[in-house]
């Protein structure tokens, strides 16, 4: 038996686990069996290709050159979805895009005059507040017809928006939040775990992504736009689908709605990982295509 391991630096490892001595030990015990002494030789070359790959696994992008990087507000966190929750699952891959990022609770905070100050815009919120309890029908929508503008504006002027989960979910109707959105809340049924499939295997933020099973909410989101904007599907076992994810320019800023994250599963999969990471570079125009 031959065992090859390209990226393995063998010289180091007669460093870390001098041969002669494993060998010498072995032939000290008559216990130790030819078995035990190919298994000691497996877990030195397993310790010292793992300290290898973790070498080889800093990250050197180009996000790293330079302290000219897009600035993030993200507004999260609703009775559903626990803004920690939701923090905890976006730093990682803003993190390693190297976005600084601002995290909000408070609605708001979310004025035209703070817009100016950064690039990138994410929502992981729905449209609802509950300021006196969560009693049925005592929900008011926080978001007033000047934040709806003053977004808008936002992307159209240049922006970028990054939208999350259920952040298409029950926003004042027939607005420009809609008008911008492309798409609309249709529901889900209770978590499940069901597949993500990638529709555009083209564009960038699809870029490495392979189609995918999670344990999630499946949002049934209602879709306005057509085909070329489509790019993820969801599709349960009993083969009930729906639009979970696509792309728009709108005026000169861009747009992004992917629909997974309920579930620290979902928004910590290694694909929404790097949908995300795909979707921030494209929305804030670090990819190839500009």
């Amino acid at each position: 038996m031959v065992l090859y391991f390209p990226y393995l630096n063998l010289s180091l490892l007669n460093q870390k686990f001098p041969m002669k001595l494993i060998i010498n030990t072995v032939k000290k015990s008559s216990a130790i069996t030819p078995y035990c002494m190919l298994l000691t030789m497996v877990f030195c070359l397993a310790t010292l290709l793992s300290t290898q790959l973790l070498a080889q696994a800093q990250n050197t992008s180009e996000v790293y050159q330079s302290t000219d990087r897009p600035r993030a507000l993200a507004l999260i966190g609703d009775r559903y979805h626990s803004p920690v929750h939701v923090r905890n699952g976006l730093m990682g891959p803003l993190a390693l895009e190297n976005i600084p990022v601002v995290y909000i609770e408070n609605h708001e905070a979310l004025t035209a005059e703070v817009l100016k100050e950064f690039d990138l815009v994410i929502f992981f919120k729905d449209g609802n507040i509950w300021p006196n309890g969560y009693e049925p029908g005592t929900q008011v929508k926080w978001m007033t017809e000047a934040q709806q503008q003053a977004l808008s504006d936002f992307v159209s002027n240049g922006g970028a928006f990054l939208a999350l989960h259920n952040s298409h979910g029950l926003y004042p109707p027939d607005g420009p939040y809609y008008e911008l959105f492309g798409g609309d809340y249709g529901g889900h049924p209770p978590p499940e775990e069901f597949m993500i499939r990638i529709e555009d295997k083209d564009h960038p933020i699809t870029a490495g992504v392979e189609d995918f099973r999670t344990y999630d909410e499946q949002h049934l989101s209602k879709y306005y736009l057509d085909n070329e904007h489509l790019l993820i599907r969801n599709i349960s076992d009993a083969n009930n689908s729906a639009p979970a994810g696509w792309w728009r320019e709108f005026g000169e800023g861009r747009f992004c709605y992917l629909a997974p994250g309920h579930t620290p599963e979902a928004l910590g999969h290694p694909m929404m990982v790097r949908l995300i990471r795909n979707s921030v570079r494209w929305l804030t125009r670090q990819t190839d295509d500009q």
